[in-house]
């Protein structure tokens, strides 16, 4: 049995028998890994609390062989973002950035570029519980799975964009319509040009910037919509961290 080690993020967690726990992390070197913590739930479990949700730490695993259950060795935490779990609001963002991110790869497909992404936005998000931050992390995810959105031009007429034009994404086309096309884009949903101008600047800059973004409260709301009905379209489902993210919000 390959023995592994690499940094890793606790990303879920449920019961297995009587005092196991199956975890789910998200790992550095080798993407999403599901792994079994043997007495997990026993009151001396050598465990303690280091597979809670969001932990970030070092995982030590065995790798069974054409199996995709695998068997943690050692896990030692790093940072457990307890911050996270004593906040409701922060808890469902969070809940939501760890569900995106693992729903974002399938079983051992290594990205780095996602690992980073989701452990800056868990460390940010402790110390600014601002929905722009949820806005930045999924526009730079999707782009990392290959869903990039047309920000300049429209799709239909390839025109670009004035100031004074009123412009909508198309999830289905990936991107712009301009006015005069949006009636040949029927799922289009209208996005302001502060909204824009801040999807651009998040794709370029790293997640702390997109903090200073002058981007108010009731763009933000109209932004979150057109970025989840994207991120639906892309992943064919909705997330269910959605549900409780909404009672909290």
């Amino acid at each position: 049995m390959p023995l592994h080690t690499t940094e890793a993020i606790v990303i879920g967690g449920h019961n297995l028998g009587e005092a196991d726990r199956i975890i789910p992390f998200f790992t550095r070197q080798l993407g999403k890994v599901r792994a079994v913590a043997r007495g997990a739930r026993r009151i001396r479990s050598r465990y303690g609390g280091s597979l809670e949700l969001f932990t970030l730490g070092q995982l030590v695993f065995f790798e069974l062989p054409n199996r995709t259950l695998h068997k943690i060795n050692e896990f030692s935490a790093v940072e457990p973002f307890a911050e996270l779990k004593a906040d409701l609001g922060r808890l469902g963002r969070g809940a939501y950035l760890v569900e995106l991110a693992g729903a974002s790869v399938e079983e051992a497909e290594p990205n780095e570029e996602i690992f980073l992404l989701l452990r800056d936005a868990l460390t940010l998000l402790v110390l600014h519980d601002d929905p722009r931050l949820l806005r930045a992390f999924e526009i730079r995810l999707l782009r990392i799975v290959g869903y990039l959105l047309e920000l300049y031009r429209c799709l239909i007429c390839r025109s670009t964009l004035e100031h004074s034009a009123e412009p909508a994404i198309s999830p289905t086309r990936g991107g712009l319509v301009c006015s005069r096309c949006r009636p040949r884009a029927q799922d289009s949903l209208s996005i302001s040009l502060e909204s824009l101008g801040f999807l651009r600047s998040a794709l370029h800059g790293g997640l702390e910037q997109s903090l200073t973004s002058p981007l108010v409260h009731p763009h933000t709301t109209s932004l979150q919509e057109v970025l989840r009905v994207c991120i639906a379209h892309f992943f064919g489902k909705r997330l269910r961290s959605l549900a409780f993210l909404s009672l909290v919000e």
